[in-house]
């Protein structure tokens, strides 16, 4: 580490323009920069970033610059999709243009609201990798649209759709598995989409 906080020093420190052409060909001025250590001649092309160490035979060796380090970073695995819902179904409030994610979905389904205007709203749902499952479609109070998750038909319906005089304009998001009715009466037990 302190070879390489050296290097960095000497290098702003002593520049050197090589390879300078003439008075007109300003490309090359100030692209180079070069230093000797104590290992040999250390030469940095500022242009792409690699570093060179001539060491004492005369063999040039490419040196790992932090210039050009690239970070390795993770790639995570998509997560499949999967919904968890109550046979009542679930339902969540929210607000014109908001996005959320959809309750029972560990975060892999998202549901997006337009402007609440006119009685109706604009829904989209997607999924996790920005696939749509439903396209923008517009739904007035206790309409129902269906889509599907991993084959099994998902019922979304628009209920208590308000809009404020002052204020956000709000509704109830509905999911469920069976196709809604306007009150559902039963017991609470889970179902659920495994992908």
């Amino acid at each position: 580490m302190a070879r390489l906080s050296f290097l960095l020093t000497a290098l702003i420190a002593v520049p050197f323009t090589a390879f300078g052409g003439t008075d007109d060909d300003h490309s090359s001025i100030g692209r180079y920069q070069i230093t000797l250590s104590a290992e040999g001649l250390y030469f940095l092309d500022t242009a792409t970033g690699e570093l060179w160490l001539k060491i004492n035979h005369g063999e040039w060796d490419r040196v790992d610059s932090p210039v050009n380090r690239t970070p390795k970073s993770k790639e995570l695995p998509p997560k499949p999709v999967s919904l968890t819902l109550p046979k009542a179904g679930e339902t969540m409030p929210m607000v014109q243009r908001e996005k959320r994610a959809i309750p029972g979905s560990s975060e892999t389904l998202w549901v997006q609201l337009g402007d609440i205007t006119g009685g109706q709203v604009f829904v989209e749902v997607s999924d996790l990798s920005g696939h749509h499952l439903v396209e923008r479609t517009s739904l007035k109070n206790k309409e129902v649209l269906k889509f599907q998750v991993n084959k099994k038909d998902v019922y979304l319906q628009i209920v208590d759709l308000v809009n404020n005089l002052l204020g956000e304009d709000i509704c109830q998001v509905r999911f469920s598995f069976r196709k809604p009715k306007l009150e559902q009466k039963g017991e609470e037990s889970n179902d659920s989409i495994e992908p």
